[in-house]
C-alpha cells in the first residue's frame, strides 16, 4: 500500500515520505483548526434552496427517462432508481448525480420470485484481470436476450450499453411517452419519489417483496414529470458508463441556470460474493471492526459494463464486466456520521481535490473513489479509539494525501476489495479510460505543492468547538472504564494460560476468564464469518486435515474442527506473515520449518478433538464458544514449543477486543432487529387483501407503537397535499391510497378490532396505552442524539420530493440498521455507559458544554438515571406488558390468513449454521489464506479438484502453488470456473 509515514515520539513530528515533508506538533495543531474551518464554514459544502430545487428537477427528469426506457423495452425496466451518492453522504462540493440502473429481469433476488425468469451465472475466468467477470444467461426467458449474446455464449456489455443509450435517446425524444406519475406502472418502473433509494436498501427491500409500500406525491395525479424538451441533454463520449450533461433552461421556479453531470450505470445484481475478493477474508477475528466488515459483505455486488484498462491482458474484452460493491461501500460510509472524524477526513480530502481542480489544470486522474479507498485502508490499519479523536484530523488527512502522492507516482494501488485490482487504472470515478504518465505525475506534483503550502499555516489555539471536545473527553473516560473492567493483574497470567493443565484436561482457568458478554460477542464473530463463507461463490483450498464427511455420530466434533481450524489458520498467517515481513529473507527457511511444525501440532490438536467423546449443549452458542476456547487453550498448554508462540498473541488479542467490544453488542443487536420491517410487511398484506383500511391501519399501528406509522403521520402533517401510499403486490397490479392529515383520526381506537392487544394500564406517568412501546426508553435515544449531535435529516430538506424520498416507510425502516456514529467502534459509547450506569461520567463531560446546552443534557441524564433506578419488579412487570406490542398481530383479520413466515431452522444456532455450511462444502476452512498471495496471472479463481490428502502437516506456501499449478494442468480444456448462483 505504499510507503507509510513515520512519527517521531520525542519531537512529535510527522514525516511524509511520499511528499518528502515533515510536520511538527505545532503545525499539526494549526492544521487541525484550519481543516475544521474548511468543513464548518466553507462554501464547498453548502447548498442554497435554489440549488436543491435544480437537483430535484434533474432527479425527476432522470426518473422520467428511466421510466421511458422501461416502457420502450421491458427488458431494461428498473423498479428502483439506486442512488450512488446518497443525500446523507454527499458532503462534497460540486453538482453531480450518480445512479445505478438495476436490470431487474437479470438480477437476483428477482422482483417477483414466483414468476421465475432467466438467471445469470457469474464466471471469473482464469488468467483474466481481477475484479472483472463474465456473465452467462440461462433458464426460462433467456432467448429474449439472444441479440446480446456473443459467440462464446457470454452477455456482451458493449451491446447492452449501446441498447441502453439508444433507449435513453428515444425516451428523451418522445415527450408523451410517459404520462403523469399516477399513470406509471409502479410494479415495474420507478416513477414515485419513494423509489429513489440507496444501494444499501435494495437487498432488504426485495426480501420483503411483494409486501412493499412506497411514497408517492399527494398531487401525483395533477403534476407531470419534467419535460425533456425543457432541458439540454448531451451524452459525454469516451466514458466507461453513460454520462449525461444536463443543462437546465432558466425558469422562474428555480431561478438558477446550471449544468449538472449525471452518471447512469447499468448493473446486474448478485446476492453472493466473488471468490477472488480478499475482503473480508483478510480480516482476522481480532480486528475491532470484524462484525462491520462481514455485515457489509452480505449486501451483494453488481457487474457493470465497464471495460478493463487498455493495458491489461483480457480475452473476449467485449464480454468482460467489472465487479462493483456499491452497497458495501455505502455501508462502510454510513457507519459514521457527518460529525465523526472519518467523515471529516473525507470531507477535507474532497475539498482539497476540488481546490486542485478549480485553481489548477489538474486533478483529473484523482477520483473520489481513490480518496474513499485510502480512507478505508486507513480505518482498517489504525483501529484505536484514541487514534481517531478530533485532534488527529490533520494527521489522517496528511497521511492519506501522502499515500495518494506515492500511488500517483507509481500508478499503483490495490482496491479495497481485490488485491490485484489497480484503482489507479480502473477507478470508477476516473472518467477517461486512459491517462498518460504525465497526467499522473502532474497530479502528484500539484498535490505535493498543496501539502507543502500547509507547512505555512499560522499556529493557533486549540479546538474551539465544545462538542468535539466533549467527544474526545468521552472517549478518554470510556477507555478508563474499560481499563477498570479488565481482570485484575493477579489473574492475567492465568487468563493467558501460563499455568499447567487442570485435572479435566483443559485449561479451564484461562477459558473461564471470558465473561458471558465476551462469549456472546465471539459467537457473533463466528456466525458472521460463516454467513459470508456461505455467500462466497467458489471453493477455497481444502486443507489436509479434512477427511471427508464425518459419520453422523461424530458430527459435533467435526463442527468444532470446522470452527477451530479457522482460528488455527488465522493465528498461523497472522504470526508467520509478520515473521516473514520483519525478519527478512534470511530466516525464511527457518520460518518454513517452524510453520511445518505448527501444522503438525495443529493437526494433532484436531485429532484430539475428534477423539473426544464429551457432549456439549450445541443449542447454546455461549457453551459452544467456551468449548472452542477451551480447546484452543488446551492446545496452547499442550504444545508450548510450536502452538503456544503462535496462539498466545492471537488469543490475547481476541480477549482484548472481545473485552472492549462486548459492551457494544446490545446496541448492535438493536440495529439488527427486524420487527419494524416485518410489521410494515404485514400491514401491506392486510391493505392489499382488503382486510383493513389504510388510514385505520396507520392509526392502529401508531397506537401500537410502530415507528413507521409515526413517520407516516409526521410526513402527512408536513405536506399540504399529504402522501400517496403505493403498494405493488404483483406485476401489473398497483394499489394507491392517498393519506392526508385530516383523515387520520388519532383519537379513534381500533385496537380491539385489528390488533387485538390488551390495553396497557400506565404504572408511571407518561406511559399510556397510546404511547409507543419504544417510548419506554426514549430518554436514552434522546440523550444519545444530544450528546452526539445527531441531526435529523428531514430538518435539512426543503422540497417535498426529498422529504418523500427520505421518509418513505420502507426506506426509513431499513436505514435504521446503519449506525451513523461519531467515534470508532460497532456501537455507541453513550449506550454502553448507560448500560453500565456510569451516569457520573456523562455528567462530567457535560461540564465542557455551554450553559444553555448543559442544562438540557443534564436534565436528560437525570431522567435516564431515574429510569435505570426503577425497582426491578416494576421494570419486569412493564417489560412483560410492553413486550407483546413489538409484534404486529391481529385477532380477526390475521386469524384467517395463512402464516407464511418461515419457522426457525436448525441453522439458527452457531453449530447449526456451521453444519449446514460444512455439509454443503467439502472443506472445513473458512479463512482463505490464498487471497494474500499474488496469482501467477493477473487474476486466478482457483477451483481445487481432488486435492492431495496429507495427514502430517498443513498446506504451506509451496504446496499451495503446487495445487494451483496442478489444478491448471487438470483444467486445460476448461478456461473458466463457472459457479451456479
Amino acid at each position: 500500500m505504499g510507503c507509510g509515514p513515520s512519527s517521531r515520539q520525542n519531537s512529535k513530528e510527522l514525516k511524509l515520505p511520499g511528499a518528502n515533508l515533515i510536520f511538527n506538533h505545532g503545525q499539526l495543531q494549526a492544521l487541525n483548526n484550519y481543516f475544521s474551518e474548511i468543513i464548518d464554514y466553507s462554501d464547498y459544502f453548502t447548498r442554497d434552496p435554489a440549488q436543491e430545487k435544480s437537483l430535484v428537477l434533474i432527479e425527476r427528469l432522470i426518473q422520467r427517462l428511466i421510466c421511458g426506457v422501461g416502457t420502450l423495452d421491458s427488458r431494461f425496466s428498473s423498479k428502483h432508481l439506486i442512488c450512488l451518492e446518497p443525500h446523507k453522504l454527499t458532503n462534497k462540493p460540486g453538482n453531480s448525480l450518480s445512479y445505478l440502473v438495476r436490470l431487474d429481469e437479470l438480477s437476483t433476488p428477482h422482483l417477483y420470485p414466483e414468476n421465475g425468469g432467466p438467471s445469470c451465472q457469474l464466471i471469473e475466468p482464469e488468467g483474466g484481470p481481477q475484479g472483472f467477470a463474465k456473465v452467462r444467461i440461462s433458464g426460462p426467458g433467456s432467448e429474449q436476450w439472444a441479440e446480446f449474446i456473443g459467440n462464446q455464449g457470454f452477455l456482451r456489455r458493449d451491446k447492452m450499453q449501446e441498447r441502453f443509450v439508444e433507449l435513453l435517446a428515444g425516451s428523451a425524444g418522445r415527450s408523451t411517452l410517459v404520462g403523469r406519475p399516477a399513470e406509471v406502472d409502479e410494479s415495474a418502473l420507478c416513477g414515485s419519489p419513494g423509489k429513489v433509494i440507496d444501494a444499501t436498501h435494495v437487498q432488504r427491500l426485495l426480501q420483503a417483496s411483494p409486501r412493499q409500500v412506497f411514497y408517492g406525491s399527494g398531487e401525483g395525479s395533477v403534476k407531470k414529470f419534467p419535460d425533456p424538451r425543457d432541458f439540454r441533454i448531451a451524452i459525454v463520449e469516451g466514458c466507461s458508463c453513460v454520462r449525461l450533461r444536463v443543462g437546465m433552461i432558466y425558469t422562474t421556479e428555480v431561478g438558477v441556470e446550471t449544468d449538472v453531470e449525471v452518471t447512469l450505470v447499468l448493473g446486474i445484481g448478485f446476492t453472493s460474493w466473488p471468490s477472488t475478493a480478499h475482503f473480508p477474508t483478510r480480516i482476522y477475528l481480532t480486528h475491532p471492526d470484524f462484525l462491520l466488515y462481514h455485515q457489509v459483505s452480505c449486501t451483494g455486488f453488481y457487474v457493470v459494463p465497464a471495460p478493463p484498462h487498455p493495458t491489461l491482458r483480457c480475452d473476449d474484452r467485449p464480454s468482460t464486466w467489472q465487479i462493483r460493491f456499491p452497497a458495501a461501500e455505502q455501508s462502510l460510509l454510513k457507519h459514521y456520521s457527518a460529525n465523526s472524524l472519518p467523515s471529516r477526513v473525507l470531507a477535507v480530502l474532497r475539498a482539497l481535490l476540488h481546490e486542485i481542480r478549480c485553481t489548477n489544470n489538474g486533478g483529473q486522474v484523482i477520483s473520489d473513489y481513490m480518496l474513499k479507498t485510502l480512507l478505508w485502508f486507513r480505518l482498517e490499519e489504525v483501529v484505536g479509539l484514541k487514534d481517531w479523536t478530533h485532534d488527529k484530523l490533520a494527521i489522517h488527512v496528511l497521511v492519506i494525501a501522502d499515500r495518494l502522492v506515492s500511488a500517483l507516482r507509481t500508478q499503483r494501488h490495490s482496491s479495497y476489495f481485490f488485491p490485484w485490482f489497480n484503482i489507479m487504472l480502473n477507478s470508477p470515478g476516473g472518467g477517461t479510460l486512459h491517462y498518460t504518465e504525465e497526467d499522473y505525475n502532474h497530479d502528484a506534483d500539484l498535490l505535493t505543492y498543496h501539502l507543502r503550502r500547509f507547512t505555512d499555516i499560522a499556529p493557533c489555539s486549540g479546538d474551539p468547538d465544545p462538542w468535539r471536545r466533549v467527544e474526545t473527553a468521552m472517549i478518554d473516560k470510556w477507555i478508563s472504564v474499560l481499563t477498570d473492567l479488565t481482570p485484575p493483574q493477579a489473574t492475567r497470567g492465568t487468563r493467558m494460560s501460563f499455568y499447567p493443565l487442570s485435572s479435566s484436561g483443559y485449561s479451564t482457568i484461562a477459558a473461564s476468564q471470558y465473561s458471558n458478554r465476551q462469549l456472546t460477542y465471539i459467537g457473533h464473530l463466528l456466525r458472521c464469518m460463516l454467513n459470508v463463507r456461505s455467500l462466497t461463490l467458489s471453493k477455497t483450498n481444502s486443507l489436509p486435515w479434512f477427511q471427508g464427511h464425518a459419520p453422523e455420530n461424530n458430527a459435533n466434533s467435526e463442527d468444532l474442527v470446522y470452527l477451530i481450524s479457522t482460528i488455527l489458520e488465522q493465528a498461523k498467517y497472522s504470526f508467520f506473515g509478520m515473521t516473514k515481513q520483519f525478519h527478512g529473507i534470511k530466516n525464511k527457511s527457518k520460518a518454513k520449518t517452524v510453520s511445518e511444525s505448527y501444522d503438525s501440532a495443529a493437526n494433532q490438536l484436531l485429532e484430539d478433538i475428534r477423539n473426544d467423546k464429551k457432549q456439549i449443549d450445541i443449542t447454546d452458542d455461549n457453551v459452544v464458544v467456551r468449548d472452542v476456547l477451551k480447546w484452543l487453550y488446551y492446545g496452547l498448554d499442550k504444545d508450548r514449543k510450536y502452538l503456544a508462540p503462535v496462539l498466545r498473541p492471537y488469543l490475547a488479542k481476541l480477549f482484548n477486543v472481545s473485552h472492549e467490544n462486548c459492551w457494544y453488542i446490545p446496541d448492535w443487536s438493536r440495529r439488527q432487529d427486524t420487527d419494524e420491517i416485518e410489521s410494515l410487511s404485514k400491514f401491506c398484506k392486510l391493505v392489499v387483501n382488503g382486510n383493513i383500511n389504510a388510514n385505520d391501519g396507520i392509526v392502529d399501528a401508531f397506537h401500537k407503537g410502530w415507528s413507521w406509522a409515526e413517520s407516516i403521520i409526521k410526513t402527512t402533517s408536513e405536506l399540504a397535499d399529504g402522501v400517496e401510499l403505493i403498494f405493488t403486490p404483483f406485476p401489473g397490479k398497483v394499489i394507491r391510497h392517498k393519506v392526508v392529515d385530516s383523515k387520520l383520526d388519532l383519537t379513534k381506537n381500533t385496537i380491539s378490532r385489528s390488533l387485538g392487544r390488551k390495553k396497557v394500564v400506565s404504572e408511571q406517568k407518561g406511559f399510556s396505552s397510546a404511547t409507543l412501546p419504544k417510548h419506554i426508553k426514549p430518554f436514552r435515544e434522546c440523550l444519545q442524539s444530544r450528546l452526539q449531535r445527531t441531526t435529523v435529516d428531514d430538518d435539512l430538506l426543503t422540497t417535498s420530493h426529498n422529504i418523500l424520498k427520505s421518509s418513505s416507510p420502507m426506506t426509513q425502516t431499513i436505514e435504521s440498521i446503519h449506525r451513523y456514529g461519531n467515534h470508532r467502534g460497532i456501537g455507541s459509547i453513550v449506550h454502553s455507559l448507560i448500560t453500565l450506569r456510569k451516569f457520573s461520567i456523562l455528567q462530567e463531560v457535560c461540564a465542557i458544554l455551554p450553559e444553555s446546552d448543559r442544562a438540557q443534557i443534564l436534565d436528560e441524564i437525570q431522567r435516564v438515571s431515574k429510569e435505570a433506578r426503577r425497582p426491578r419488579r416494576l421494570a419486569r412487570t412493564i417489560s412483560a406488558r410492553m413486550k407483546p406490542t413489538q409484534i404486529y398481530r391481529s385477532t380477526n383479520e390475521l386469524s384467517n390468513l395463512q402464516n407464511d413466515e418461515k419457522d426457525e431452522e436448525a441453522g439458527g444456532t452457531l453449530m447449526g449454521t456451521c453444519r449446514q455450511l460444512r455439509n454443503r462444502n467439502s472443506h472445513p476452512s473458512v479463512f482463505n489464506p490464498a487471497f494474500f498471495r499474488a496469482p501467477e496471472t493477473e487474476a486466478v479463481s482457483p477451483l481445487y479438484v481432488n486435492p492431495p490428502k496429507r495427514v502430517g502437516s498443513l498446506s504451506n506456501e509451496s504446496e499451495m502453488m503446487y495445487l494451483m499449478r496442478s489444478t491448471r494442468r487438470k483444467s486445460l480444456k476448461r478456461n473458466e470456473v463457472t459457479t451456479n448462483l
